[in-house]
């Protein structure tokens, strides 16, 4: 799959886990930044955002890094990263994050991180919790018009 026709490789964010895709070419730099599909971090590392009409799907993955604690270390990161980029694009609602895998004894830590990373963030959320499929779900209230309304106006 990888990156969508038109969109901008160089335009992803350095230092930001999650970045996001409307649906629109990234412009290069600025606001258009925030379209990028993919970030990618150490070894491969990355996670994707993509918005639907129900809900907001994101995908984190280890990429080339194949150490026993890879998904762990990519899945942190995702954690600490989501709520600040819900919040830049304005983005609430149903919230599904399939996180890379690691072992499932090692899923309270992701859902500490999750929660405090939360707690932080002023817009409301609550964390629904893991499914039976390994897919941690959440809700957030979103506290302004979506980033896309405001470069399509």
């Amino acid at each position: 799959a990888g990156i969508p026709r038109g969109a901008d490789r160089a335009a992803v964010r350095r230092g930001s886990f999650v970045e996001g895709y409307q649906g629109r070419p990234c412009e290069g730099g600025g606001f258009g930044r925030l379209h990028a599909k993919r970030a990618q971090r150490e070894l491969g590392a990355h996670a994707r955002m993509i918005r639907d009409a129900r809900l907001i799907a994101v995908d984190v993955n280890t990429g080339n890094d194949t150490s026993p604690a890879s998904g762990l270390k990519a899945s942190l990161a995702a954690a600490r990263d989501l709520p600040r980029q819900l919040r830049l694009r304005g983005m609430g609602g149903i919230v599904v994050i399939d996180l890379a895998p690691c072992p499932k004894r090692d899923r309270h830590v992701v859902e500490q991180v999750l929660s405090k990373a939360f707690r932080a963030d002023p817009g409301e959320a609550n964390l629904a919790g893991w499914t039976p499929l390994g897919n941690f779900e959440l809700t957030r209230k979103r506290d302004r018009p979506p980033l896309a309304a405001w470069l399509n106006a």
